[in-house]
């Protein structure tokens, strides 16, 4: 059990520092925009950018798989399917061409909304914990908030402020992982395990993650 929190520890702090990296990647990228043959050349990096974020958040779930070994199937077939997913999603952002930074905003702005109402049910259901129970509601609250913004600017905003409402959304984001990845070191430190096999976790569009630990606050 402690191995597999261990791992999900790990998981936390690799998507959090990688979501970390690519908003402010994205928020430098924004800066960066001061003409047409800049914001160009920006939009495409921005693209890349979270191309390659997806693509190492796949390799560390791999690398996650490969640490659970034979003897845990259902976490281990979890993780490798977890990383085929980003790797999927990676692959077709770096080759499909027409993706812009209009898309990405409303790929974002779904994610936001399912990991925010989800949050927010799990803080909802909590029975202990409060300060954790209304720290994960924060989270979800304002992820929700978040998708709202995106899906309903998405549309109207131009690559430099796309980019740069992304750059926040990605911060935000990294923070929330590695949030979580303290309070389960909180946890494994203090001995205050929580029971049950991991069942989800995210990626660096956060793509989030919600590790068993924070299931049952």
């Amino acid at each position: 059990m402690l191995k597999a929190l261990s791992i999900q520890r790990s998981i936390l702090v690799a998507h959090g520092a990688l979501a970390l990296c690519l908003g402010a990647a994205l928020l430098l990228l924004s800066a960066a925009m001061t003409n047409l043959v800049f914001e160009a050349v920006a939009v495409v990096m921005a693209v890349l950018l979270a191309s390659a974020a997806l693509m190492l958040g796949a390799l560390a779930d791999w690398v996650a798989a490969w640490g659970e070994g034979t003897k845990h199937l259902q976490r281990a077939a979890f993780y490798l399917l977890s990383g085929l997913a980003f790797a999927t999603a990676g692959a077709f952002l770096g080759v499909y061409a027409p993706i812009s930074l209009q898309w990405l905003i409303l790929f974002a702005a779904i994610h936001a909304l399912t990991f925010g109402l989800f949050g927010i049910l799990i803080a909802i259901r909590a029975k202990r914990h409060g300060w954790e129970r209304r720290l994960t509601f924060l989270f979800g609250a304002m992820s929700v908030v978040f998708s709202g913004a995106m899906a309903g600017l998405a549309r109207q905003l131009e690559n430099r402020p796309a980019s740069g409402l992304l750059g926040l959304y990605f911060l935000f984001v990294g923070m929330k992982l590695l949030f979580l990845a303290w309070n389960l070191q909180r946890r494994i430190t203090t001995g205050e395990t929580v029971p049950g096999p991991a069942s989800g976790h995210g990626v660096p569009f956060g793509l989030p993650s919600l590790p068993e630990a924070v299931k049952h606050l």
